[in-house]
């Protein structure tokens, strides 16, 4: 009696444990959070009228969504005061419920902190010769950011990164002078960098690795989000022992050895599929290997 008594429990202790959002056996993501982009002193008054900083932040947070990786927790003011305001909602008279409450915003593991060193956004015109009023016309832009990833438990620097956008309009023929590029074109320089930026994160943290072999083919952790291409050639190496600094104890990494080259054949959407090009004699390309762009 007392034995089906203990097994109750314990088949009771699962179900809640497995219907629990926060279970011993959740994979839980890790939460990042982007602040809105510093602005250096070398960029310009008149480009800063161009740069939108809204539009960036947005076009950044839509990117680390887009990998499926992180659970993303937003910085931006104009939400974060709606979000507010719903709390004072929720703790009104008005409110049926007891949702949107105060205090229970998602604190963040990464905190990404951008600041754009370099903004131009212009055009360039030169007037056509022989005829009156027409130009001919070249837009430009060029965005370049720097970001430091925060740990925000210890308060380390994790990382810093770089990243760099630009572009170049044909020439073409317009009625007039002056002017200023689209603003398409900053979308898609917003994008660009943003996309940088969720690459080299999610290397840091989840490096690219080989998680099957069948033959000739390897199978990497990494999709559509690697930003892999068909054809492209890439590097793999075993991970060696882990490096200590002896006098900080701080990890350096791992020795790795370069063993071989794999070429991108398909890429779906949660995996990336490549054939091995090269192998060295010293040691196969096995399960667990690390990838790397060269």
């Amino acid at each position: 009696m007392i034995r089906k008594e203990i097994v109750a429990v314990f088949i009771v202790c699962c179900f809640f444990l497995l219907q629990s959002p926060h279970s011993a056996w959740s994979s839980e993501k890790p939460v990042i959070a982007i602040k809105a982009a510093k602005v250096s002193e070398g960029v310009s008054s008149s480009a800063r009228k161009q740069l939108n900083l809204e539009k960036l932040l947005a076009e950044m947070e839509a990117s680390f969504q887009a990998t499926r990786k992180f659970n993303v927790v937003t910085r931006n003011k104009s939400t974060m005061s709606a979000i507010r305001e719903e709390q004072e909602f929720a703790q009104s008279d008005l409110a049926a419920g007891d949702t949107a409450e105060s205090g229970a915003m998602q604190n963040a593991d990464y905190l990404i902190i951008p600041t754009v060193h370099r903004f131009a956004f212009y055009a360039s015109t030169k007037k056509v010769p022989n005829l009156q009023n027409k130009y001919f016309r070249r837009d430009y832009g060029t965005l370049e950011i720097n970001a430091q990833i925060v740990d925000t438990t210890t308060g380390q620097i994790k990382s810093t990164f770089f990243m760099k956008d630009s572009f170049s309009t044909k020439e073409r023929m317009v009625n007039s002078g002056g002017g200023v590029p689209s603003k398409k074109y900053f979308t898609s320089l917003a994008k660009g960098v943003s996309t940088q930026m969720s690459d080299q994160f999610i290397a840091l943290i989840f490096p690219v690795e080989i998680i099957s072999i069948k033959g000739n083919k390897v199978y990497l952790n990494r999709g559509k989000d690697g930003g892999f291409k068909k054809g492209a050639i890439l590097d793999v190496f075993f991970p060696g022992e882990e490096l200590i600094d002896p006098a900080t104890g701080e990890s350096l990494g791992s020795a790795e050895e370069y063993i071989g080259q794999i070429k991108i054949s398909r890429v779906n959407p949660k995996f990336t599929i490549a054939t091995i090009v090269q192998n060295k004699l010293e040691g196969d390309i096995e399960v667990g290997c690390i990838v790397r762009k060269p």
